[in-house]
């Protein structure tokens, strides 16, 4: 229909302009294909046309899922711009950080990966599993049903108490944003101007480890912002680990500050080594499924 947003990013471009090298919106983008560097728009790249269109649970509202995306994202833009962005000092509030945990663990199940995965052409195992939840055996609508209920939730507990999200989708938000050993940010800084992050289309990416209290479990998952910022979502006992299970300075991880009496939560940002910002570079670019993006080669 006329003046529908049809094309659908799984990257905010709230968080894609970031990456900009002008006012146009247009980023350097390495295609793993072709390994070539070409100029593109923030509108044309990580998206999928008609991604979110849900004719099915919404046949009068059909880009219903998109247009709630954007007023989350609109919610979490402002949190990353005015309280994170360019801060050496970082405070957000219990209910901000609780939002924050959810957007980044939705990140992962709004992905295109994840629409595949959990599309019509999911493998026979999956339609298997998933048939007890969706008795027409349509995977893609369980799927856009389930994140158009996501996308309206705003803390992990609006998800676990929400009676219309299937049970498997709650599991995978509660592994998403709690892990085995529960949660917390650590936010990160390239300590030279000539190191930046670079982003890719599989976002996060999440680093697994042995530890001494587990066998492999997440031991943080990455979520660059900017090129010169990045928020780790880091599992508890994850700053007592060796470095070279987690492969950073033990401060790295270091947890935040909480303040009981008036709920918030105090964060220092921290400088990387180079070594430690070339580190989650290499894991972006290898998870990338069709390139990245970066501000400087």
């Amino acid at each position: 229909m006329k003046n529908e947003p049809i094309k659908h990013h799984y990257i905010p471009q709230f968080i894609l302009r970031n990456f900009c090298f002008d006012d146009s919106g247009n980023v350097l983008y390495f295609d793993k294909t072709t390994r070539q560097v070409n100029i593109k728009n923030t509108r044309e790249i990580f998206m999928v046309k008609g991604l979110y269109c849900d004719e099915i649970n919404s046949p009068d509202n059909r880009m219903k899922i998109e247009k709630d995306l954007s007023v989350f994202e609109n919610e979490v833009s402002h949190i990353i711009k005015d309280k994170i962005l360019g801060k050496d000092d970082i405070y957000i509030t219990v209910e901000e950080d609780e939002k924050l945990k959810l957007f980044f663990a939705i990140m992962g199940f709004r992905s295109k990966n994840t629409s595949i995965r959990l599309g019509n052409n999911a493998s026979q195992d999956t339609k298997k599993f998933y048939n007890r939840f969706q008795s027409n055996g349509n995977i893609s609508d369980l799927w856009k049903r389930n994140l158009g209920f996501l996308v309206n939730c705003r803390s992990l507990e609006d998800v676990i108490k929400h009676d219309k999200i299937d049970p498997p989708i709650k599991a995978f938000m509660i592994r998403d944003i709690w892990g085995c050993t529960g949660t917390y940010f650590s936010v990160v800084r390239c300590s030279e101007e000539c190191d930046c992050f670079i982003i890719g289309d599989a976002y996060p990416v999440e680093v697994n480890g042995e530890t001494n209290w587990s066998t492999s479990s997440m031991l943080y998952a990455i979520h660059p912002i900017s090129p010169d910022t990045a928020i780790l979502l880091v599992s508890n006992g994850a700053d007592i680990a060796p470095r070279e299970v987690t492969m950073f300075r033990g401060s790295i991880l270091q947890r935040p500050w909480s303040k009981e009496e008036d709920k918030t939560i105090r964060f220092r940002a921290r400088k990387l080594y180079k070594e430690e910002t070339e580190f989650i570079n290499r894991l972006i670019e290898k998870h990338a499924n069709d390139g990245f993006v970066f501000k400087k080669s």
